[in-house]
């Protein structure tokens, strides 16, 4: 993290991103469900975690814009709607995505973010096991 910048900068760094590249608002709620509306072009945000959380959770969703407005998306998840391996791809894909934004957006992750992204991958891999 730079000098003087908070969490909420770099919530606000992602979210200006987000609005003024790919046309995508940010809705933080209670009730929101950390997902990205494609249709509506609109993250949701569930705001009764933590900030650090939040935002590794907006930097994730931010990834899965990148990728689904990347031309070459279809080429690398081409059944991401009806395959559980291909859903896992697209999340180990977007948490890449988020990654590399958040380092041009030069915002440190910090220890925590190898393991949050870890138990969230491990989640999905459970999944696709059912």
């Amino acid at each position: 993290m730079r000098f003087n910048e908070t969490l909420e900068d770099h919530m606000s760094s992602v979210e200006n991103y987000l609005m003024d590249i790919h046309g995508v608002a940010v809705d933080y709620d209670p009730m929101g469900l950390d997902e990205y509306w494609i249709d509506d072009k609109v993250v949701t945000i569930n705001d009764t975690r933590q900030k650090q959380e939040q935002l590794f959770v907006l930097l994730h969703e931010a990834g899965h814009v990148i990728l689904r407005e990347s031309p070459d998306f279809e080429k690398m998840c081409p059944h991401a709607r009806n395959s559980k391996i291909e859903v896992l791809k697209e999340e180990i894909f977007a948490w890449e995505e988020a990654r590399k934004l958040a380092s041009m957006l030069g915002i440190d992750l910090g220890e925590d973010w190898d393991r949050h992204v870890r138990h969230a991958i491990t989640k999905y891999v459970r999944w696709t096991q059912i």
